[in-house]
């Protein structure tokens, strides 16, 4: 009998999917850039990193938010630790200063997922991707 993945590997795995989701998305939208400084990407580098406004070692709670996402590269996400401010400015031009407060207001709300939902997450991100890849 196959022994059932633990919480934190099917977190791993459902945020592994979900970046592939991301980089797949911007990659059909002919919008593979870092968000925060431009430069191109290459889909399948190292280079290109799914970068989240709010860090999700922080604010765990927004880790699969859709607002909360882009793409960026090593630099940006790494070296200079998710460019915060360039990213928030971008966020704003983007989606709207009322709709960037709301997400930094929501950014304390603690989520504790359950093997059900991450199972789900993790069915929707292998559907999105075999949907991107055909």
């Amino acid at each position: 009998m196959k022994k059932a993945k633990t919480l934190p590997k099917l977190k791993a795995e459902a945020l592994s999917l979900y970046a592939k989701v991301v980089k797949l998305r911007a990659y059909n939208e002919g919008k593979l850039r870092c968000y925060t400084c431009d430069s191109s990407l290459i889909l399948n580098s190292t280079n290109t990193q799914l970068g989240h406004y709010l860090s999700r070692g922080a604010y765990p709670g927004l880790t699969f938010h859709p607002e909360n996402s882009r793409l960026q590269c090593y630099r940006c996400n790494v070296h200079l630790h998710g460019n915060t401010i360039e990213f928030r400015q971008r966020l704003i031009n983007e989606i709207g200063i009322e709709a960037v407060e709301k997400l930094e207001f929501g950014r304390h709300v603690m989520v504790k997922w359950t093997r059900g939902e991450l199972l789900n997450m993790i069915e929707k991100f292998k559907e999105e991707i075999s949907e991107l890849t055909t």
